[in-house]
């Protein structure tokens, strides 16, 4: 590890991933002010030696350090620094079981950007569903993990709702 990390460049990437675990290429541009070409170079080394694992979420490569976090866990820390996805998983993890209209009220999305995003989310299996008479609702399979990997994206996410949700989530003992 110590001869991977020998060039400040790449300790910084390195401080970068593990300070922003999920971050992608153009974050780090913008937050290290690296060139791509540069940055890319030391990613794939970064990865190579075994010091970062990547994970592609559509057009985006997602990077963590590689010691951190779990397969599944890096695809919900990729949910998760999105906004909308965060917003419902945030939900879910305060109300509990919730209704789809109940959802769209309080993350304040389209129905369609709401249906495509808990497709996603119970295609996962981070969410599942659950008839309840006329109306579905949604709740988070395992909510102990999917708060415990908020917790650890406070710091990068800089949300005020995501302090907001640490401190209710703490106060409520879990």
């Amino acid at each position: 590890m110590d001869e991977a990390l020998n060039l400040e460049s790449r300790r910084k990437i390195y401080q970068f991933i593990s300070e922003n675990p999920g971050t992608y290429l153009r974050e780090m541009e913008r937050g290290l002010t690296m060139q791509p070409g540069l940055l890319s170079y030391h990613l794939e080394y970064l990865e190579r030696r075994g010091l970062v694992k990547s994970e592609d979420e559509g057009y985006i490569r997602r990077y963590f350090p590689a010691e951190r976090f779990r397969q599944r866990d890096r695809w919900i820390v990729s949910l998760l620094r999105q906004e909308s996805p965060r917003k419902i998983l945030m939900h879910l993890l305060l109300e509990g079981s919730t209704t789809f209209q109940e959802l769209q009220n309080s993350v304040g999305i389209s129905k369609s950007t709401l249906s495509y995003h808990l497709k996603k989310l119970t295609s996962s299996g981070i969410i599942r569903s659950a008839r309840s008479e006329r109306e579905l609702s949604y709740v988070i399979d395992n909510p102990e993990e999917v708060a415990d990997l908020l917790i650890i994206l406070q710091e990068s996410l800089e949300s005020d709702a995501v302090d907001h949700f640490v401190d209710i989530w703490r106060k409520l003992g879990r």
